[in-house]
This record gives structure tokens, C-alpha cells and sequence, in this order.
């Protein structure tokens, strides 16, 4: 159910997997259409998501009216047109080195996103299957910076992280890594099938609408966003319009104001013709 009196909406912020592309990881003709006919009714499209910068390259020339992206999960700002960062918020490194330092104990694929770069160890990159990634092996083949060792690429590194995935080889243990990090005061949010995103206190896709918002003059009543997963409830509560695809879990869908058909049935098109109306 919409809220009463809502805002004409000047911004729209897209979740990326399972949201704007389908199951095959593909942007349907009808959601890059939607796209289009939104940007010339002048509103803002938006990418918000957890990818890293490397890893959406790909949508640049596919969705050339998205100039703005909220990435790593709200950790960074994006501007596309002048390949530029800022108003990064790293995780505290005292932080960062505890969660590496449970990872080291885990059967997890930990992926450290830097400014300009995602970064995993390249055995874990053979045995993508084994975290339940493989159906990012082209993306993460195309994008990863690999390294022999990431535990020792972390210590050294001088660079903040602006988040820290681990992927866990077990779904189910990544409820346990939560817990144990239940200490840590960072924002943590599941995502995919089997993993655990670590973020920095106050960083998530809603903090980040909220200062994208802010840069770009747009008040945040009159933003919408649409998304699917736990990490995308907080830009859903905090837009005007929170839109919950229906390939989404309901406890996200209760997050919501409305929700759409599935991503394999162009929800995402229906998300912003709905944005459109108002």
C-alpha cells in the first residue's frame, strides 16, 4: 500500500541483481525502455547497489541515461559521466581486521571493495560454485582484481575498505558469522544466497539514497527506490516510494509501500512506470 500524499518523484533508485536484471543476469528490452522513457520525463535514475565500481562497467554504455550510482552498498558515491568517487565511508580499520581475522577461521570467500576495485583471492576465484557465485563468473572474471593471498593483500593494503563480503561455502553459517560479530558496531545485511556484507555504523543503501539525495538537490520524500533483498530495506523505508520486486522475500515486501511483478517478469519496468505516475 502507497503512503498517503506522497511527493512528485524527481529521483528513482535501482537495485541491480534481482531487480533490474532478470535470473539469466540480463536487462530485459522492457526495463531498459522503461529506463528511457523515465529519464525523458526528467526524472533521475539511479543505480543503488552492492556491486563495486569495476563491476558495473557493463550497464555504462547499455544504460547511458543512469549518470549516478550509490555502490558498495551506500559506502561510496559514483558520478558516471566524469568517473569520479566521493563521499566515501570506509569501515574502521580496527574493524576490517577483526572480520578478516574471523574469515581466516572460515570455510568464506571474503571480497574487499576499495575505492576503485573489488578484490578476492584468486583460488577462491576457481571454485566460485563453491560459495554459491558461479553464476558471477563472467562478471567477476571481468572485474575482479585478483591476488594469491587476501589476508595478506589486507594487511597491507593502506587503502580503506569500503565493505567486506564474505561468501560462505555453508548459507546457513553465515547466521553464525553474524552473531559473532554481533560485538563489532558495523552494519551488517545478508545478500546473494550465502552472503554476509559488513559495512561501516549508519553505511547502507538507505544512507547512501539519502546523501545522493542531498548532493543532487532532491528532497528524499520525493525519491523512490526499488529493490528485493535484506540489504535494500533500508533504502526502501527511507524513500519516498519504496517498490519491492515480487521475486522478493516478505519480510522485505512488508518494508515496502508497493510491490511489483518478479525480475523475470519485468518488475522493474512496472517499478518505474509506477514512480512515473506520481
Amino acid at each position: 500500500m502507497m503512503r498517503d500524499g506522497m511527493n512528485p518523484c524527481r529521483l528513482i533508485a535501482l537495485d541491480i541483481d534481482g531487480t533490474l536484471l532478470n535470473s539469466a543476469k540480463e536487462v530485459t528490452p522492457a526495463c531498459a525502455q522503461a529506463i528511457r522513457e523515465a529519464a525523458n520525463a526528467g526524472r533521475i535514475i539511479a543505480f543503488n547497489t552492492g556491486r563495486a565500481v569495476s563491476e558495473l562497467e557493463e550497464f555504462f554504455p547499455l544504460l547511458p541515461d543512469i549518470r549516478w550510482a550509490v555502490y558498495a552498498s551506500g559506502a561510496g558515491l559514483y558520478d558516471i559521466q566524469n568517473r569520479k568517487t566521493f563521499a566515501l565511508r570506509g569501515l574502521p580499520r580496527a574493524d576490517a581486521d577483526a572480520i578478516l581475522a574471523l574469515a581466516r577461521t572460515k570455510d568464506a570467500m571474503p571480497q574487499l571493495v576499495i575505492g576503485d576495485r573489488d578484490v578476492i583471492q584468486a583460488s577462491h576465484m576457481a571454485h566460485l560454485e563453491r560459495y554459491h557465485m558461479e553464476i558471477y563468473r563472467p562478471l567477476y572474471e571481468r572485474a575482479m582484481t585478483l591476488v594469491p593471498d587476501i589476508f595478506a593483500y589486507a594487511a597491507a593494503c593502506r587503502e580503506e575498505f569500503l565493505k567486506i563480503n564474505l561468501y560462505h561455502a555453508d548459507p546457513g553459517e553465515r547466521v553464525r558469522t553474524r552473531t559473532q560479530l554481533a560485538h563489532l558496531q558495523i552494519e551488517k545485511a545478508y545478500s546473494e544466497v550465502s552472503s554476509l556484507e559488513c559495512s561501516a555504523e549508519g553505511v547502507d543503501k538507505g544512507s547512501g539514497l539519502k546523501r545522493l539525495c542531498a548532493e543532487l538537490g532532491v528532497a528524499l520524500p520525493e525519491s523512490a527506490a526499488v529493490g528485493d533483498a535484506d540489504n535494500d530495506m533500508p533504502m526502501l523505508r527511507a524513500a519516498g516510494l519504496g517498490i519491492a520486486m515480487g521475486n522478493a522475500a516478505r519480510h522485505v515486501k512488508q518494508a515496502a509501500d508497493a510491490v511489483v511483478a518478479d525480475n523475470d517478469h519485468d518488475g522493474c519496468a512496472e517499478a518505474l512506470r509506477l514512480a512515473l505516475m506520481l
